[in-house]
C-alpha cells in the first residue's frame, strides 16, 4: 500500500501526463518522453539560473540555496524514508522524537557536507551516500516507462552539458 500511495503522489507531483498500463506501449512511451523532457527542461532552467548567479558573483545566495536544499532533502525526504521504516517495522516513536531526530539528522548532515571541519571523513562520506540513496529512493517511485525515459533524457542532458562548450 505504501508503494502505491507513493507512486500516486509522485505521479501527481512530477508528471504532467498520466501513464497507465491500460494505454498502449507507444502512447506510454510518448507520454513518458514528454514528462521526462519537462523535468529535464526544469533542471536545465535551474542550472542556467545557478550559472547566472555564479556569473554575477552571488556566491552567498548559491551557498544558501545549496544548504537549504540539502537540509530539506535530508529532513523531509529522509523523514519520509524513516516514516516508512517506522510503519513497516512497527517502531514505537512519538511525534516529537521523530521531529527532533529528523532535525538533528538534517543539521548534522549539512554541517558534515558543507563545513567539514572537525568532522571525520567517514561521516561526511556517509551523508553523501545517504543523500544519493534518498534521491534514488524518491526516483524509484516512478513507473517503469517514466523511469527509463527519465534515465535516457538525463543521460542525454548530461552528455550535452559536458560536451558542449
Amino acid at each position: 500500500q505504501t508503494r502505491a500511495a507513493g507512486e500516486a503522489a509522485l505521479t501527481q507531483t512530477y508528471q504532467v501526463y498520466s501513464i497507465s498500463d491500460d494505454q498502449s506501449g507507444a502512447k506510454n512511451l510518448g507520454l513518458s518522453l514528454v514528462n521526462s523532457l519537462i523535468i529535464v527542461c526544469a533542471i536545465g532552467l535551474m542550472t542556467f539560473f545557478i550559472v547566472l548567479l555564479y556569473k554575477y558573483k552571488c556566491m552567498k545566495l548559491i551557498i544558501g540555496y545549496m544548504v537549504f536544499a540539502s537540509t530539506m532533502l535530508l529532513g523531509f525526504l529522509g523523514g519520509q524514508i524513516f516514516y516508512v521504516a517506522i510503519n513497516k517495522y512497527m517502531l514505537a516513536i512519538d511525534q516529537i522524537s521523530f521531529y527532533v531526530t529528523m532535525y538533528n539528522f538534517a543539521i548534522v548532515g549539512v554541517i558534515a557536507v558543507f563545513y567539514q571541519k572537525g568532522i571525520p571523513t567517514f561521516i561526511n562520506q556517509a551523508y553523501l551516500v545517504l543523500t544519493s540513496v534518498i534521491v534514488a529512493w524518491q526516483l524509484s517511485y516512478f513507473n517503469e516507462w517514466m523511469a527509463w525515459a527519465l534515465l535516457i533524457m538525463l543521460a542525454l542532458y548530461d552528455l550535452c552539458a559536458v560536451l558542449t562548450p
